[in-house]
């Protein structure tokens, strides 16, 4: 997981249809709304205002395997209905594990049957509207609260979520909730490491080696993040950071 800012303004789609309706809203009208033409200007708002990449696991999200993704669940009892059409609840998501994914060098196909243990974001969150749970916008843009290994895992950095003041053992459950380590990613993130090793092997000197984090590291010409975010600055640290320093600092 990483930072990614708060889309603040109703998408117009969005805004016309609360106009329309005033109290009486339904997040399933919503979607049928104009044809879904609203819905799919939501969710591609979302999708740019993130880069390209799942709120949660940093997987690209194509026309195929994205949604809108509601923090609070609208199935929560005391705030769901409230906050089904608040723009400030919505971010956008994968489908978790329910459709194919390919692997970062885009050669092989790293799919498993969509059972619970195998599902992640989203569809691993379910329902659940769990107190403990860390939304992607709350967390600081440095330092990462959150570090990735050699292996592909996802672990919680103590010393940064005390240097950050997110509570560990929330930031803990919140990638258990996820079920961010889930096979298909851990491998794709491992997949990911070992080329950055491979390619890195090829750079002489500092310069290149910056020029090269650089580019993997920032938006491209599209303002498009390449996957897995996470893994790649935490490869490159501590130069990621110093990267990451500069302005504009677009890349949240």
């Amino acid at each position: 997981m990483k930072a990614i800012r708060e889309l603040t303004a109703s998408t117009s789609g969005l805004a016309d249809y609360l106009d329309c309706v005033g109290d009486d809203t339904d997040w399933n009208e919503f979607r049928s709304h104009d044809s879904g033409a609203s819905y799919n200007e939501l969710r591609d708002a979302l999708t740019e205002n993130q880069h390209g990449l799942c709120a949660y696991c940093e997987i690209p999200l194509g026309d195929r395997h994205r949604q809108v993704e509601h923090v609070i669940p609208r199935s929560d009892v005391r705030l769901g209905e409230a906050k089904a059409l608040d723009i400030a609840n919505m971010v956008a998501s994968c489908m978790g594990g329910t459709l194919e994914i390919r692997s970062v060098n885009v050669e092989e196909a790293l799919y498993r049957e969509p059972v619970a243990r195998n599902m992640s974001c989203g569809q691993a969150k379910g329902e659940r509207h769990d107190e403990c749970f860390i939304d992607s916008r709350m967390l600081p843009a440095a330092p990462p609260v959150a570090r990735v290994f050699e292996n592909g895992n996802i672990e919680v950095d103590e010393d940064a979520c005390r240097s950050a003041g997110v509570p560990a053992g929330h930031m803990e459950r919140t990638i258990k909730i996820l079920n961010l380590n889930a096979d298909r990613l851990r491998l794709a993130r491992e997949r990911l490491w070992a080329n950055l090793v491979e390619v890195s092997g090829a750079f002489e000197g500092e310069e290149e080696m910056g020029a090269w984090a650089r580019s993997a590291l920032k938006p491209d010409e599209n303002g498009l993040l390449a996957p897995f975010f996470t893994t790649t600055r935490c490869y490159f640290a501590p130069l990621s950071e110093r990267i990451l320093e500069e302005e504009p600092r677009s890349w949240l």
